[in-house]
């Protein structure tokens, strides 16, 4: 079947107009062309990534399992946390806060306090789970997901979808990118606000007031480049581990009292 051309008068199967003899050219010698240049996908990749776009490298240390870096890392900051969290109480207003625990303990709350840690473990698991599969795939930051294009099964695969990373549009991804890690802590964050302001009030004020200017330095930062998020983020989630070293202590000399 043969489709009218605008410009080209009215004519039989046989006759073609100029512009199409044109583009039939272009076209077979753009195929001869891609014939000629038969290139591994190798040669054809770009730094850095494979030939569909994958990185080459994760961004996770190559010699120590995400596990163990995961444990190590959040054994000690947590550590650090709670350290700051009982400075709080021992030297801070401790009558006030012993009382506030004693109407956790008259109610049997300590168990709603403790439960936010077991919690917080099984957000540490699911982490762990999570960067397992990010080094084994190469996918780094801001990248959630990789798409698949669908191509015909006797064709060759196209590259994957992945976020573009330059220009406005790069900065673009990893600011929204910042704005979704910040919603993605906040529910925690916000019960643990909750349960700790109710034993130690004005430390959680300035907790919490720390905590929200640190995260406006982790989305500046992360907007920049991906590496540019971690001081934000590590100090911002330093603010969130005392709130939860608080609601720990608090927890725990409610039960035991």
């Amino acid at each position: 079947h043969f489709r009218q051309h605008p410009f080209c008068p009215a004519r039989g199967p046989s006759r073609r107009c100029p512009g199409e003899e044109r583009v039939m050219k272009k076209s077979i010698m753009k195929h001869q062309d891609s014939d000629s240049t038969d290139v591994s996908g190798d040669e054809q990749a770009s730094p850095g990534v494979d030939a569909r776009g994958i990185p080459l490298k994760s961004d996770y240390p190559e010699g120590l399992p995400v596990p163990a870096l995961y444990a190590i890392f959040t054994t000690v900051f947590t550590a650090i946390c709670l350290g700051i969290a009982f400075a709080i109480y021992k030297f801070g207003s401790t009558e006030k806060y012993d009382k506030k625990i004693e109407v956790l303990t008259a109610y049997d709350l300590g168990w709603v306090y403790l439960v936010m840690f077991a919690v917080k473990l099984g957000m540490f698991g699911i982490n762990i789970n999570l960067g397992v599969a990010r080094k084994a795939a190469k996918v780094n930051v801001p990248d959630q997901h990789v798409y698949k294009v669908h191509t015909p099964g006797d064709t060759s695969p196209l590259g994957f979808v992945l976020m573009e990373s330059e220009g406005d549009l790069g900065r673009f991804n990893r600011a929204q990118r910042a704005y979704m890690n910040y919603l993605e802590s906040s529910p925690l964050f916000f019960v643990y606000v909750l349960l700790a302001g109710f034993v130690f009030p004005f430390p959680t004020f300035v907790t919490g007031i720390y905590y929200a200017v640190m995260r406006i330095v982790a989305a500046v930062g992360y907007t920049q480049e991906p590496k540019g998020r971690m001081a934000g983020n590590m100090l911002g989630n330093l603010g969130s581990g005392v709130l939860e070293g608080m609601v720990i202590i608090a927890g725990v000399k409610a039960v035991m009292v």
